[in-house]
């Protein structure tokens, strides 16, 4: 149970760097996913495969985690899928609440909406009925014990991006950017994110 919960805490996190990273990237399949009408209003799209190709290698490097998915569904849903080597596969199924992105403030809100671990009906009842709260205070907050940033109440998780953020903006045009850009909120559809920002179309000519 204890690899369980700091896997979901794993694909948590590595969700919110995949998104706080995409902002800067708008290349290849990024720029055939955008539309004129939703660039003029600030709004950028983001593709599932382009998602789980960041995602994807994020975690390469982690030799434990034999495969890996991001499915984005509408209403802000979003379903993380991983197999880790003598556990199993772990299916995470959350809601975006908050997503928030400047160059003072960066943070991502999520609420589990369910936990599973396939073809374990039985354990995956049992954790299914516990939150990640609970589970955090049994096994501890591997986030926290990383030093991330993140707060557990319950089956919501609050990480504060902000270390990244200055990170990821801090030179060069980067720091142009971050100077900038805000992304007051984040939406889904079926296999696309939207990124609600302040640039809109007019202000990048």
């Amino acid at each position: 149970m204890k690899r369980i919960a700091w896997l979901c805490f794993l694909l948590l996190f590595s969700f919110a760097m995949v998104v706080s990273a995409e902002t800067t990237d708008m290349t290849g399949e990024l720029f055939r996913a955008q539309t004129i009408s939703n660039m003029q209003t600030g709004i950028y799209a983001i593709p599932e495969e382009t998602i789980n190709s960041y995602f994807n290698t994020y975690i390469a490097d982690n030799p434990k985690i034999k495969a890996s998915n991001l499915a984005i569904q509408a209403n802000n849903k979003i379903v993380l899928t991983t197999t880790v080597a003598n556990a199993g596969t772990i299916r995470v199924h959350c809601t975006v609440k908050q997503f928030h992105f400047d160059k003072d403030n960066a943070f991502l809100t999520l609420h589990i909406d369910k936990k599973e671990l396939l073809g374990h009906s039985i354990a995956s009842w049992f954790m299914n009925q516990m939150s990640l709260g609970f589970l955090a205070d049994i096994y501890g907050n591997p986030l926290a014990q990383a030093n991330i940033d993140s707060k557990v109440h319950g089956n919501t998780v609050d990480i504060n991006l902000k270390p990244f953020a200055q990170s990821l903006f801090s030179t060069g045009i980067g720091q142009a950017i971050g100077d900038q850009l805000m992304v007051s909120n984040v939406t889904t559809d079926e296999k696309i994110i939207y990124l609600h920002t302040n640039l809109a179309l007019s202000l990048l000519k």
